[in-house]
Parts: C-alpha cells; structure tokens; sequence
C-alpha cells in the first residue's frame, strides 16, 4: 500500500523535469527575470517534492523493518516455548511411570487387611438366682483378602471367639467360655467362569437360611436366633469342601439361585463333629424385584450327613422368606427389613430319633441415619424333648460413624411353665481396614 501511495510522486517529478528545459526556449519573449523566477519555483518544488519522497522512502523502510522484526521476535519466541514443553514432559514423563508400576506392584503382593473389635457387657438376672455383671470380649477377626490372579480371589478370616450368656438357658450356654483362635474362615473363590457359575474351595460358611453367611460383628443383634444355635451352633454352620452355585435363572421377574455344597461333618451340633464323612447341602433361593425400591426373598434349604462308625444320621430342613423396602435416595435415612425363617432337624443314634423345630420372626427399621431400631421373636421346640422356649428380642443401634456402632439390647427368655428371665446387653464394635463390618 506504501508503494502505490509513492508512485504518484515520481511520476509528477518526472513530468516537471521534463517540461521545464523544454519550455525555455518558447518564452524567449518573456522577461529574463520572469523566466528565471519560473524556474527557480520549479527547482524548489521539485527539491521538495524529492525531500517528501525520500521522508516516504525512509518510513517504508522502517516498517518492512518492524515488521521482519516482530515475526522474528515471534517465531524465536514460539521456539524457545515449544522447547520448553517438549523438555518438560521429556522429564515428567519416566518419573511418573516407574512411580504408578511400583504402586501397583506393591498393592498386588500385599492382601487387603481387616480388623474387627466385639465387645460386650452384661447384666443377667436368671429366674431364681441372684443377678450378676459381666463383661466378655465377644470377638476379635483379622481379615485377609487378596486377589491370586485374574481368575482367583481368597479369602481369610482368623478369629478369637468367646461366647456370651443369656438368663435362663442351660447353666452350659449361659456362662462365658474361652476359645482359641482359630481359622473361621479360608477358601479360593474363582471369577468369570463361564455362565457366570461360581465356584469356591476351603472351610467356609454355607448358603442355608438368611444369616448363617454372616458375620459375628455383621448381626442385626448381638447374638444369632435360638433355633439356628440350637441345630447350627453358636458360631453357624462352618466345615471344609466344595461349594458351586449354579448360573442364575430368570423365569418372569423373578430370578432363581440353586448352591449345591459337599462338605466334611465337622458340625458338632448336627454331626457331633465326626469329621469323617461327608455332608451335602442343596440350597434355592428366589428374588422378587417388587418395585425400584423394595425386593421379596424366599427359599429353602436342606442338609444331610451321617457318620456310619456312629450310626448317626443328621438331616436339616430350613424354609426363609425375607422382605426389604429401601426408598432411592433416601437408602441412608429409611430401610425396613422383616426376615422370617422356620428349621426342622432329626439326629438318629440308633435309638429314638431326636427331633425338633422352631423359627424366628424379626424387623429392623432405620429410623435416621445414625439410628437402628430392631425386634426379634425366637420360638424353639429342642431336640432334647425340654419344654418350648420363647424368646423377645429389642434392640436399638446407634452408629457413631462408619467405623463403629454401638447397641443395646434386651433378651426375654420364658421356657414353657418356667418364669422369665432378663439379660441386658451393651455392645461395641469397630472396624479398620478397606473392608469394615463386611457382612460375609
């Protein structure tokens, strides 16, 4: 655009030039002065135009200059930036990946480490007998959890039980006794099995009713119903062997769960701990989506073994029914549960078959966030032909923050023709580690 504006002038110069020395000798008839005034205002014009062309000149040429400076200026910048980044992450980058493989390498030769506190305190006033304190540490668990590989998890958990009491059961199963520790649980679990069957091996709690899966420290209330103490044991049915569950089958809206188990008969309860042989268990259970916020639970289950050095032959049978509402969004604050379950057990030595049955009906309701209120109705006819025993269970839970809860509760337990008796228990649990109060 300079130049263009430029051009003009050197065509005017050029004009001028040429015009004045051709004129002269056509005015030869003008004065000398005239003629000579004439071309000395021809001169200066054209020494003024040259001056403005050369000022024209000059300022062009310091633009071109600027501006070769400037993207000079920019590209060097542009350089001395794109080097800056590339020494930048020429740096950062080894660091931070031998740092992530080092992590991972520890996090896969290390097992995920729970640990579990249970402690109790009691007050017990039997019918007849002077009332009496106690205090007893319920249980203490490690647990061990650790994937093998990409097929394989296990499981540990390494425990150190002492049982509590309860007014008005046998003098036995009411005092505090000691236990060793012991493994509770240890299997191998494999994933991703085709059909999505599951398989696992080692000593393990077994799929029968609603709560024999779980955890001491996991339990709605303190203790476990008396009916699945009376034909399980008090800490449930555990033995070693073989557990499948089948692929998952939807008919309608509901879908069908089957576990077919072979184990040892180490259960004292069921097989007076013989060891020696072995037991089956066959369990079905069905879910029922009701709605986007509650589900409906049923199944049944059986167990049989025997031990032929003996004579004894044990068979269970156990039906559970089981319903929980819990709104969505509103899971923290409000969740019911009413859970229902009914046991029938024969142990045959040979003489008179021993025979019983009895069940339990129980409600759990989160009345907020922190808070737990529970009911629990326990009915046993024993195998021991002792009279029927009844029992009424409340409780209200507390949970101070994820890692601990606290619970108290009270047992009224009433043999038939037998008066009552009261036991009120304080309880306290907490939990470290990534898998705190897990269930099972």
């Amino acid at each position: 655009m300079r130049a263009i504006r430029v051009l003009p002038l050197f065509v005017l110069i050029g004009a001028l030039s040429a015009l004045a020395p051709a004129h002269l000798p056509a005015q030869q008839v003008e004065p000398d002065s005239v003629t000579r005034a004439r071309i000395d205002s021809l001169q200066a014009r054209i020494r003024e135009l040259e001056a403005r062309l050369d000022s024209l000149l000059a300022v062009l040429a310091r633009g071109e200059r600027a501006d070769s400076a400037a993207r000079a200026t920019t590209d060097a910048l542009e350089a001395l930036r794109a080097a800056a980044r590339a020494a930048a992450a020429e740096q950062e980058a080894p660091d931070t990946t031998e740092q992530a493989s080092r992590t991972r390498n520890l996090n896969i030769l290390n097992p995920e480490i729970s640990v579990t506190g249970d402690v109790l305190g009691q007050h017990l006033a039997p019918v007849g007998e002077k009332s009496f304190f106690t205090g007893v540490p319920r249980e203490f668990e490690f647990a061990f959890q650790a994937a093998l590989d990409p097929y394989t998890r296990t499981k540990i958990f390494v425990a150190h039980e002492e049982e509590f009491g309860i007014a008005g059961l046998a003098e036995e199963e009411a005092e505090a006794g000691h236990a060793p520790v012991e493994i509770e649980e240890g299997y191998v679990f494999w994933v991703g099995l085709p059909a999505n069957l599951g398989v696992k091996a080692g000593k393990f709690r077994q799929q029968i009713g609603l709560y024999n899966r779980w955890h001491t420290h996991a339990l709605l209330e303190v203790g476990r119903p008396l009916p699945t103490v009376a034909f399980l044991g008090d800490d449930g049915l555990i033995q070693t062997g073989l557990s499948i569950v089948a692929p998952p089958l939807a008919i309608g809206p509901s879908l069908q769960t089957l576990t077919l188990e072979v184990t040892n008969t180490a259960n004292e309860a069921l097989f007076a701990d013989s060891k020696t042989n072995l037991a089956f268990l066959g369990n079905l259970s069905s879910f029922w989506d009701l709605s986007a916020s509650s589900y409906l639970e049923l199944g049944g289950a059986g167990v049989y073994g025997e031990n032929r050095s003996e004579g004894l032959r044990s068979t269970l049978f156990n039906v559970y029914l089981a319903f929980r509402w819990r709104p969505p969004g509103r899971g923290l604050y409000r969740d019911l549960r009413l859970s229902a379950e009914y046991y029938w057990a024969r142990r045959d030595f040979g003489a008179p078959d021993l025979r019983g049955h009895g069940g339990y009906l129980q409600g759990n309701y989160r009345l907020a966030r922190r808070w737990v209120a529970g009911l629990r109705f326990d009915y046993l006819d024993d195998l021991e032909a002792g009279p029927d025993v009844y029992m009424l269970v409340p409780s209200v839970t507390w949970w101070q923050s994820e890692w601990v809860y606290l619970r108290l509760q009270y047992n009224y337990l009433k043999p038939d023709g037998i008066e009552g008796s009261h036991t009120i228990t304080g309880q306290i649990v907490w939990a470290i580690g990534p898998h705190k109060h897990e269930t099972y």
